[in-house]
Order: C-alpha cells, then sequence, then structure tokens
C-alpha cells in the first residue's frame, strides 16, 4: 500500500501483528444502542487498497472501504458510519423476521452480533447473521452431539414464511427428514406421502397462493444418499436444496414452471445420468 494515498487521505498506518493498520480517531463516535457505549476509535487492517475495519467489536465484519472510492479523511469515517447504521437496520429486520417465526433472536451487548438458537426433534442449530443481515449456522448438535456445519451453507431468512418451512430446509442440510413436530391424537403418522394426498383429494384439489408447503425427496447417487427439499416461498415460487454426505450441493430459488424435475436436476448437479439417481422409497416414520 502507498503510504502516500493513505497520506492524502488524512491517515497513516503503522505496522500491526496482521501488518499494516490505520488507526483513527472519529469525530463523530458512533453509537452502540445494546451496549449503551460509544464506538470512538476504530482500527482498520489495510488490504488490497481496501481499508477492513478490525476494532472495536461492534465494526468488525463491517463493509471494507475502498481507498479509490473516498477523497479524505471525512469521507471515511462517512463510509464507515454507513456500512454501521446499515448493520443496526439488519439487525432490526431480521430480529422481527426471527420473531415471526417463533424464534427468539440474541444481539451481544458489545459485538452487536445477531443470533438465535432452533431446536426441533433432536437437533439444536445456532443461526447468526453476518453484518450484511445474511444468516448462516454456525454450530449444530444432534442427540447431544456435534456436528460437522458444512461451508457455504448461507440463506435467506425471509424466504422463509414458515417456522417449518426453515426447519425442513435446515434439516435437510444435516440429513434429517423434515419432521418438524409430533403429531397431536388422531394425527397418526407424523409425515406423508404425496402420492396419498393426491390419493386422497385429487389432482384437482387446489393449494391457497400463502399455504405452506414443504416437500422432501429422498435418493441415492453411487451408493451415497441424498435429500432434496423444496419449501414454498409463495404463489409458484419455491426454495429448494440439495443435501449429500458433505453437505449442502444446491440450494436456490426456482419457480414452478421452470423446474425440470428432481431426477434431472439431480443429475445435472452431480453430473451423471438421470438412470444413476435413484428414488429411495423410505417408509414415514412412526413417531
Amino acid at each position: 500500500m502507498d503510504s502516500g494515498r493513505l497520506a492524502q487521505l488524512g491517515l497513516e498506518a503503522r505496522e500491526g501483528a496482521g501488518g499494516p493498520e490505520v488507526h483513527l480517531v472519529l469525530a463523530e463516535p458512533l453509537d452502540n444502542p445494546v451496549g449503551q457505549r460509544q464506538v470512538s476509535r476504530v482500527v482498520f487492517l489495510v488490504r488490497e487498497e481496501r481499508l477492513v475495519p478490525i476494532s472495536p467489536p461492534e465494526v468488525m465484519g463491517l463493509k471494507a472501504i475502498a481507498l479509490g472510492a473516498v477523497t479524505g479523511r471525512g469521507d471515511v469515517e462517512s463510509e464507515l458510519a454507513d456500512a454501521f447504521h446499515e448493520h443496526l437496520f439488519h439487525v432490526q429486520r431480521r430480529s422481527a423476521e426471527l420473531r415471526a417465526l417463533g424464534l427468539a433472536p440474541r444481539v451481544d451487548p458489545v459485538s452487536m452480533g445477531l443470533s438465535a438458537h432452533l431446536s426441533e426433534q433432536g437437533l439444536s442449530l445456532t443461526l447468526v447473521a453476518d453484518r450484511q443481515g445474511n444468516f448462516q449456522v454456525s454450530s449444530a448438535v444432534r442427540q447431544g452431539q456435534a456436528l460437522v456445519v458444512p461451508p457455504g451453507h448461507g440463506f435467506e431468512l425471509s424466504e422463509f414464511r414458515e417456522r417449518g418451512a426453515l426447519v425442513g430446509y435446515l434439516a435437510a442440510l444435516f440429513g434429517e427428514e423434515a419432521r418438524t413436530r409430533a403429531p397431536t391424537p388422531g394425527e397418526g403418522e407424523g409425515v406423508l406421502r404425496f402420492s396419498e394426498v393426491l390419493r386422497a383429494f385429487g389432482e384437482r384439489a387446489l393449494i391457497p397462493p400463502r399455504s405452506a408447503l414443504e416437500l422432501l425427496v429422498v435418493l441415492e447417487v453411487g451408493g451415497k444418499p441424498y435429500r432434496f427439499a423444496a419449501a414454498r416461498v409463495s404463489g409458484r415460487t419455491f426454495r429448494g436444496l440439495l443435501a449429500g454426505p458433505q453437505g449442502k450441493v444446491w440450494a436456490e430459488r426456482f419457480e414452478l414452471e421452470g423446474f425440470p424435475g428432481v431426477i434431472p436436476l439431480v443429475a445435472s448437479l452431480l453430473k451423471v445420468p438421470a438412470e444413476a439417481v435413484k428414488l429411495i422409497a423410505t417408509d414415514p416414520p412412526q413417531e
């Protein structure tokens, strides 16, 4: 990094444990409304023509500031303040979405990081949001045993309008069938085959536009188990997930009209012929 460029911006770099650092005393401190304290000094790590906030905890993980996009010290403070207030907005918005799903949001008073705990049928998950409001699973435990959390499994919380849809999606990610609750007396088995629904109500039965709908398909490819899960977002839009032994393989939104079918999709994603994808006829689990 050219120290002359930093000097033009009214900044000075010093060598830190992780490389060149910039220490900045803010003219207008940032307010941490959760921890009831102010942030008046910020440390940035200089990385590839960007200022990356690393301290204090309130700013760690905020969007990096491109040096080419600022003309002075005031611009740096302004960019930092915008990213900080955007994070506060995401915390408020995502907290409301968590409550709507019956989950209790937790905001750390020091880092202001947002998290929530989800426990269903022996699967215990900790969900955390980054500074841009994107969620992922940080830890998972099944029946008291810690599970390996697969990388690259972020998800958009607002796509899940019902708690059951979120549970089904995450359960499929960790190789569990989407069993979100015990049946009430008289319900019998907790899981239905779609063929049973068709047989009972016929092909002309309608599903209202905002009704929840979740589907799970168990497959085998090359002797390895895979699970395809789909949760209705709204109307004819679904959120799909394909998970295998190593975790998530694919996760995207799709429109029903453009969906090729489970077997063709899996064959395309795994680059195998359709004949290599086998549907597993598992019996619905007994409660």
